[in-house]
């Protein structure tokens, strides 16, 4: 039995408030606009809702193609293979920056040396910090 859903596309959250310009550059070579096909990205619930733990340029791509759905795939290593802590926090980040959908960013699409200043950066100090 799969766990792959297809969802409106703005049930879906991202875990992330940037994307990188390289990165879109590179899925948009292979992105069929007429028939936007991302494959299953990986998601997980939280609080009865639905968000992107990777695949976020590729679900910008379809929202940029107009696709209304998502096929989403529940991530069932997050929690033990990644620090679900971060992503916890980078839903906060988001719900705090007003990027609660994947239409929420255009406009945050960032060159490299940027992407790498403003969200990784962040990520790692997230990361790095000690516990509470």
């Amino acid at each position: 039995m799969t766990s792959a859903r297809t969802l409106p596309i703005e049930d879906v959250r991202p875990t992330q408030l940037y994307l990188s310009a390289k990165k879109l550059r590179r899925v948009l070579e292979w992105f069929d606009f007429d028939e936007p096909n991302h494959g299953s990205l990986p998601a997980f619930e939280h609080d009865g809702r639905w968000y992107l733990s990777d695949g976020h340029t590729r679900a910008f791509a379809a929202y940029l193609a107009g696709a209304e759905t998502l096929r989403i795939e529940r991530d069932r290593e997050i929690r033990e293979a990644y620090d679900f802590g971060l992503y916890l926090e980078c839903v906060d980040w988001c719900r705090d920056a007003d990027v609660e959908s994947v239409a929420d960013l255009r406009g945050r699409v960032l060159e490299p040396e940027t992407y790498e200043a403003q969200w990784l950066e962040r990520c790692r100090r997230a990361r790095s910090r000690p516990e509470d």
